[in-house]
């Protein structure tokens, strides 16, 4: 839109000077409030049922000359052209490639047909096909039954792999393989199932798909207390994920060297320490509990009940609520303190470093230990602004510009790290949150990247932190999807399970391990893929222990 406000500055007296930013600021409260009353409408739509605006993507611009140019009065306003700010395009890899194709094929000989007579043999052209065979069989155990002579009956014994169930590891394999792997629902493969003629009800996959899976919870638990100790940081990030019809939370727990979920329902950051804790069960109220309480200004009274009791350890969290009713602690958010305060002592006591790195996308539950933060998200409050006039614009594009140098100059200390570098990033930061703008909202935004200074300049003091969020997003948009297909989950043990074949899953997919070789391996009783949390190990130090070496044609 045109600005009629452009006067020379040498025209403006100090009436017209109050009228223009007058203008100015009622052009901006009123460009928030259309923004505002248009998030508003299309909820109202949205609890109403109706349709939504169409989700089309704008059509490609083209490069002619009446498109207008960066730089126009045209700018101004939420409909301007974007200029190109340097934002970096972090883009997570993926790792998978496409497996070799198989060995020892079976060969047949096709011949010519109707070979006219003094034809002369050449030699063979090869022509590979791959195929897949779907068969279902019934396998009857004969059971013998045996009467010793003092009368006791003994019976033949089932192979491990088949005792407790009537399917076969194959098919429990393949069932695992296809709704945690490949996202099928329990109806669709139930109707996969019957079409290949297996003989199963919907209870029984139900079971098939949530039950008798200790040795896979415990395998994935082992992931969390392996990278808890092994790993230099880690990276978190939590989504929604319904169950039992009530809202819940998923949370990731990671690194480029392992993946772990846990659904619980809430997401506080007593939720988050809880869930780090979750491999131990005793809790011990020590020093590092107290010196937590009084860095979070716990009131006098209740750290004195507390240092009074100072090296008592709790069996679990249902003695330690118990000791807090006795101690008369009912206030909420008391409550809460003082139980993130155990909880991170009893971390430091199980052997949880204090030191320890959480990069995260700065939500506040995961504010423990160190802090180190996501660049990409940092930025987006300077994106989200709405200028309402050309000085606005171009205030906007300055920063964003200085903010993604800054970014470069961050990637650029990583691949060589320098003190006089790091000295350097340190500078143009504060400069940059330093800078006087007009816009408030622009000012706002740079005094909550001003706060946010030690956990996105961590990579200084650690080169080896992220600078982005891209991995953990990466792999919770597992339950995005699933959440999206299924809805949420009804039982606790549906809910394990879930959480356990994607924490295993995922696991796999980082180090480049068959998921499918991985469930074969497992419920056949090959034993064949060493446990997961050894690949943690090998990731970070380079080693594995004798014996470690393997091969899929090991599982056929």
């Amino acid at each position: 839109m045109p600005f009629p406000f452009d006067i020379p500055d040498n025209e403006k007296s100090e009436l017209i000077s109050k009228i223009l930013k007058y203008t100015t600021r009622t052009q901006e409260e009123n460009a928030q409030l259309k923004e505002r009353v248009n998030i508003l409408e299309q909820e109202i739509h949205r609890l109403k049922g109706l349709n939504g605006k169409p989700d089309i993507k704008p059509n490609t611009p083209k490069n002619d000359d009446s498109s207008s140019k960066p730089g126009d009065d045209n700018d101004a306003g939420a409909g301007h052209q974007k200029r190109d700010t340097g934002k970096p395009d972090e883009r997570t890899k993926k790792k998978r490639k496409k497996p070799p194709k198989p060995s020892n094929p079976i060969r047949k000989r096709v011949a010519p047909v109707n070979i006219p007579e003094g034809s002369e043999y050449k030699g063979l052209n090869l022509y590979g096909v791959q195929e897949i065979t779907f068969t279902v069989s019934l396998i009857q155990y004969e059971l013998e039954h045996w009467v010793t002579p003092d009368g006791d009956s003994i019976y033949g014994r089932l192979p491990e792999s088949v005792q407790g169930y009537h399917f076969g590891p194959e098919l429990r394999s393949y069932v695992l393989h296809q709704h945690h792997a490949c996202g099928v629902t329990e109806q669709q493969l139930l109707e996969s199932l019957w079409d290949r003629g297996v003989s199963i009800s919907a209870g029984e996959l139900s079971n098939l798909l949530t039950l008798n899976h200790d040795d896979f919870h415990a395998e994935k638990d082992d992931l969390l207390t392996t990278g808890l100790f092994h790993c230099p940081y880690l990276q978190v990030d939590d989504t929604g994920a319904r169950h039992q019809g009530q809202n819940g939370y998923c949370t990731f727990i990671g690194s480029p060297e392992f993946a772990w979920f846990g659904s619980t329902e809430s997401k506080s950051r007593e939720n988050f320490l809880s869930l780090l804790h979750r491999p131990w069960t005793t809790l011990v109220l020590n020093e590092h509990a107290m010196s937590y309480l009084e860095d979070h200004n716990c009131p006098a009274k209740w750290r004195k009940v507390f240092q009074e009791c100072l090296c008592v350890h709790f069996f679990n969290r249902e003695s330690w609520d118990a000791f807090l009713d006795d101690c008369g602690l009912t206030k909420p958010r008391l409550r809460q303190k003082a139980s993130e305060a155990m909880l991170y002592g009893s971390l430091l006591s199980h052997g949880v470093r204090s030191d320890l790195p959480i990069h995260s996308d700065g939500a506040g539950q995961f504010d423990v230990f160190i802090r180190s933060g996501c660049w990409l998200h940092a930025g987006r409050p300077i994106e989200r602004v709405i200028p309402v006039n050309k000085e606005q614009v171009e205030e906007q594009y300055q920063l964003l510009c200085r903010f993604w140098d800054l970014y470069r100059e961050l990637k650029a200390f990583k691949a060589a790290p320098d003190d006089k570098r790091a000295s350097s990033v340190r500078q143009h930061f504060r400069q940059l949150v330093q800078t006087r703008v007009e816009c408030s909202e622009l000012r706002e935004a740079l005094s909550n990247l001003a706060v946010k200074e030690p956990e996105l300049l961590a990579v200084l003091d650690d080169p080896n932190l992220p600078l982005h969020n891209n991995l953990s997003e990466s792999q919770i948009r597992e339950h995005v999807k699933r959440r999206k297909i299924s809805g949420g989950t009804r039982s606790e043990a549906g809910r394990q399970a879930r959480d356990t074949f994607a924490s295993l899953k995922k696991m796999c997919r980082l180090h480049e391990i068959s998921f499918w070789s991985y469930l074969r391996d497992r419920l056949n009783g090959y034993n064949v893929i060493p446990r997961l949390s050894e690949f943690i190990k090998k990731a970070v130090y380079g080693d594995m222990d004798e014996g470690f070496t393997w091969s899929s044609s090991d599982l056929i």
